[in-house]
């Protein structure tokens, strides 16, 4: 049986966010963590200066800030914890975050969508991006991040947008606006239905970065599924 640990960056559990994931991958055993699970909200630091900030939910449902840097060793000390466990046998680990972690490593696979998008898009020849992120103090951070990455960009945020207009509405209109190769939106966990709406009325292709990393997780498991003999593989979940 194939097993995935799914890792958010908030406290679980994460009714608004791992339903649609465990649905994507279609398997049974799907362990989910929390990178703020041990912690309280005093022991949250505030984001510094030039780094990079998420907003993420407290299991009181609670909005917090905190910052790639303090979340990384949290994330980390998640994956050596299922990995160290001898009663557990993770295949794949899945960060559940667009936020750059380039310091993440496990003894087996691992995604990270950021990560995962940037191969996606060197293997299409995508150079020129319009990015949007959550809010916009995640603009300059964002710039800094895909720039970085080799891609030219403009970033816009979802809370810029007159409230009045539907999500689908602003994102078309933006992306109509726009000189870039594809509308990227660097999140993890925006609903399909309206990217499928944006993608139907925009000429350039619709990215969500963790569609793109669930979407490579499948071809994983799939993958790992075929390599099985009879005996051992187990129909996934329909």
């Amino acid at each position: 049986m194939i097993s995935v640990a799914l890792h958010t960056i908030g406290q679980t559990p994460r009714p608004d966010l791992t339903p649609f994931i465990v649905a994507a991958l279609s398997i049974r055993d799907i362990t989910t963590t929390g990178a703020l699970d041990s912690l309280a909200l005093e022991d949250l630091q505030p984001v510094s200066q030039g780094d990079y900030p998420l907003e993420t939910r407290l299991k009181d449902g609670s909005r917090v800030e905190v910052s790639v840097s303090f979340l990384e060793p949290l994330i980390q000390a998640q994956i050596d914890r299922l990995d160290d466990d001898e009663n557990l046998e993770v295949d794949l680990h899945i960060v559940l975050c667009a936020g750059p972690f380039p310091a993440l490593v496990s003894g087996n696979l691992l995604i990270r969508p950021f990560e995962n998008a940037c191969d996606v898009f060197q293997s299409q020849s995508l150079e020129q991006l319009l990015v949007v992120v959550p809010f916009q103090g995640q603009i300059e951070p964002a710039v800094d991040k895909w720039s970085q990455a080799g891609y030219r960009v403009t970033v816009k945020a979802m809370d810029e947008r007159d409230k009045t207009l539907p999500a689908d509405a602003w994102l078309t209109e933006i992306g109509q606006r726009s000189d870039a190769q594809a509308l990227v939106l660097d999140y993890v966990g925006y609903p399909k239905a309206v990217l499928d709406s944006v993608n139907n009325a925009l000429s350039i292709p619709v990215f969500d970065l963790g569609h793109l990393a669930t979407d490579y997780a499948r071809q994983v498991i799939d993958e790992i599924q075929d390599m099985m003999s009879p005996s051992e593989e187990l129909p996934s979940e329909q």
